[in-house]
């Protein structure tokens, strides 16, 4: 009965994991395709409305430009380090600890509302990094023998 019950929580927990990695790669995707599509002049116009956003805030100028460029190169790295499921968990943290900065970065300009929605992104990617121990749907796992810990 106990075996039982394990294997169907990881049955259920590779699933959940997928699912989490496919809503959050596509939030990425939608994100860095709108920043991407239009080549270097939307580029440059993404990072310069991002050091507007931020003009006023206490924020060091340069440390929002340093995070205006990462963001332009993180976003789609997120995309397929999700996707492909590879080092599944470090793509977890990363994926968390980016989007801690994202909202970190909203609430400091004062947009609440957009800081609250990422934060509860933070908290979908705690969860992904929670049931990535089920996870067999990865590049780094391509037979799916992995079990949870005891």
């Amino acid at each position: 009965m106990q075996n039982e019950r394990s294997s169907a929580a990881q049955d259920v927990g590779k699933w959940v994991s997928v699912i989490l990695r496919l809503a959050i790669a596509s939030l990425f995707l939608t994100a860095a395709v709108s920043k991407l599509k239009g080549g270097s002049a939307s580029i440059n116009q993404t990072v310069q409305g991002i050091q507007a956003a931020f003009k006023d805030t206490w924020l060091p100028a340069p440390l929002v430009t340093c995070q205006a460029w990462a963001t332009l190169a993180v976003e789609p790295l997120i995309v397929v380090w999700l996707i492909s499921g590879y080092r599944l968990k470090l793509g977890w943290i990363v994926t968390g600890l980016f989007l801690t900065t994202l909202s970190f970065g909203m609430a400091v300009a004062g947009k609440y509302d957009v800081a609250s929605a990422n934060y509860t992104y933070v908290l979908m990617a705690c969860a992904g990094l929670y049931v990535s121990r089920f996870d067999c749907f990865a590049i780094d796992a391509l037979v799916c023998k992995r079990t949870a810990p005891e």
